[in-house]
């Protein structure tokens, strides 16, 4: 997901940018070749691209908009991804669950939702009037949370956050790159490794067929 700010921002400024995958590049931490040299990380990228076309805007019309773009920026990195990754991960299989971690995880992105929807109650945009970095960022960090544990029940406090959520997805640059969102259903990813428990449970069930092995004892 992080490539994808990256290339979301490419949209905006009318940049053909494109993402190579494959051999052992995949996983490692994604770098923008230009002519003039290369610039590594997700982030700087994005705020490279961001950057490149001043009327477009994705920077702020000015200083301190573009400082308040930062800070979001920054609020995204720290407060919003580090507790969504560690709850979505362990659902997308990359590494094992920690119970622990994971009920800590669900206040924290609680707690960043909060106040990003408290944000928007008077704001259109995350910054300005029009579609920045900010949102672009944001946006593409929720997007794996929207589609898999961010469940009905968990979005309902929420409905600032949603409307800015959508307002993002329903614009061309986004959907380019993101394609179509389905929204984490009412039962979220809880029913899904619900059913899971249950398959595992109906295998030694079926082992329970070798009792009739008892016909011998009859004879």
């Amino acid at each position: 997901y992080k490539t994808k700010k990256a290339l979301v921002a490419a949209r905006y400024v009318g940049l053909d940018v494109e993402a190579v995958k494959g051999g052992s590049g995949e996983g490692k931490v994604p770098v923008l070749e230009t002519e003039q040299g290369c610039i590594f990380s997700s982030t700087a990228i994005a705020r490279y691209l961001s950057r490149i076309s001043r009327p477009v805007g994705l920077y702020g019309q000015n200083l301190l908009e573009g400082g308040m773009i930062d800070s979001w920026v920054e609020f995204c990195t720290h407060e919003l991804e580090v507790p969504l990754c560690t709850w979505v991960l362990p659902v997308m299989g990359v590494f094992p669950e920690v119970p622990e971690a994971t009920a800590c995880a669900k206040e924290d992105v609680k707690k960043a939702l909060s106040v990003l929807n408290n944000h928007l109650l008077h704001n259109t945009f995350m910054v300005g009037h029009t579609v920045t970095l900010a949102d672009i960022s944001v946006c593409c960090a929720l997007v794996d949370g929207m589609q898999l544990v961010l469940d009905a029940d968990f979005r309902k406090p929420f409905g600032n956050l949603m409307r800015w959520f959508n307002l993002c997805l329903a614009q061309p640059e986004f959907k380019a790159v993101l394609g179509e969102v389905k929204l984490c259903g009412a039962a979220g990813a809880g029913k899904a490794e619900a059913k899971g428990k249950d398959k595992k449970e109906a295998a030694p069930k079926k082992e329970a067929a070798p009792k009739k092995e008892a016909a011998p004892k009859k004879e």
